[in-house]
């Protein structure tokens, strides 16, 4: 049987778009939306009862909060640079579950959002 769990956090951060023409070349910043799902067996959740610890994912929105996202991304700091760079960073806390990654350039839900991950 599998468990799966999800949360979001957010982060304010700047960011200026390379080999882009558009307004967006130039730096200016967003409020971030994360949302991750993980997914785990349940033989993998632990004897207090976690399989993946909430807290997480502030652990990665903190590298990404308050900074210029062009210091800390690789390649140009795009949605879809950005949720391979948080995916990659969940991998490293614990590659053995499986991780659905989706980032919003604004806090207030739309239809723009770029997912990457393990599972649909």
């Amino acid at each position: 049987m599998t468990v799966t769990l999800y949360t979001e956090a957010c982060f304010n951060a700047a960011h200026k778009l390379e080999n882009y023409k558009g307004k967006c070349s130039r730096l200016h910043g967003h409020t971030w939306k994360v949302g991750v799902w993980v997914k785990g067996d349940r033989e993998k959740i632990t004897s207090n009862g976690i399989l993946w610890d909430f807290n997480t994912i502030k652990k990665v929105t903190d590298m990404l909060d308050h900074t210029v996202l062009n210091d800390v991304v690789d390649g140009n700091p795009t949605a879809e640079m950005i949720a391979f760079f948080v995916y990659k960073q969940f991998k490293t806390f614990d590659p053995a579950l499986l991780y659905k990654v989706r980032i919003y350039e604004k806090i207030h839900p739309t239809e723009s959002f770029c997912e990457t991950g393990d599972f649909e």
